[in-house]
């Protein structure tokens, strides 16, 4: 009786200790594996195994495309930026040629103009010069009067060369200086008594002319004071188209000319 005593007693023993034994294990199974012990084979582990280094990839060709987008949108805006540049160099181009083309234009019409002014010069100082020659011609065919017709031919030969001069150095004022003090009012000034002087002369000629028995001479000393009185009209439409437009203080100069 005693025996059996001790063996239930043994066995109690034994059952509790398993029981704790038993909820032990389960509550570290339940703390590692949040209550559900989960066991892979060998195929599935290497299949995580897989699909942990597929992700890994796939992380690293998004981050290599990434890097390449961007590189790419680097270069791009790099593209557009020297095209930029490129084009504000080539308006500076196309700007500096223009202006060299419109200052080479304006050069070009200067020239042409100065040309002209100088061919129109030395035409009127032919013709002046060929009249005076055919009155000094007409002056020795014709003794008494023709002392007269041969002062005044030589009068209208000097009056000539400082008409020339005088609007020589009234066109060449600069157009700068031009605007604010106007044009050369002492030479203007100084050539329109000079064609004053001419039209009494030719006023002379005329009533010379009259006189002339011979009517081949009257009739070529009216041809040559006709030279003079064009010569003299062009001069004085140079003289008038110089004193047009604006001056800030001209005005003043043309005063204190006179």
């Amino acid at each position: 009786m005693k025996n059996k005593i001790l063996l239930f007693s043994f066995l109690v023993l034994v059952l509790i200790f398993a029981m704790k034994v038993d909820a032990v294990w389960m509550s570290d199974d339940n703390n590692s594996t949040g209550g559900k012990l989960e066991i892979k084979t060998g195929s599935e582990a290497d299949k995580d195994k897989i699909q942990t280094q597929n992700g890994l990839q796939e992380q690293d060709e998004v981050s290599d495309q990434a890097g390449v987008n961007e590189q790419n949108q680097v270069q791009a805006q790099q593209k557009i930026q020297a095209g930029s540049e490129s084009d504000d160099q080539i308006q500076d181009q196309n700007q500096v040629k223009n202006q060299g083309e419109a200052n080479k234009v304006q050069t070009n019409e200067q020239e042409e103009n100065k040309g002209q002014n100088n061919a129109t010069v030395e035409q009127r100082r032919s013709q002046v010069a060929n009249a005076v020659k055919e009155m000094l011609q007409i002056a020795d065919r014709n003794a008494g009067i023709g002392q007269q017709v041969k002062v005044i031919a030589q009068n209208q030969n000097q009056n000539q060369e400082k008409l020339e001069t005088s609007l020589q150095k009234i066109q060449s004022r600069n157009g700068f200086v031009k605007f604010f003090i106007g044009p050369n009012y002492g030479e203007i000034n100084n050539a329109q008594k000079i064609l004053e002087q001419n039209k009494e002369q030719i006023n002379q000629l005329n009533q010379i002319k009259t006189e002339l028995s011979n009517e081949g001479d009257a009739q070529a000393l009216m041809n040559q004071v006709k030279i003079l009185e064009q010569s003299n009209l062009q001069i004085e439409n140079s003289l008038q188209s110089e004193q047009n437009g604006f001056a800030l203080l001209g005005w003043m100069f043309k005063l204190f000319s006179r």
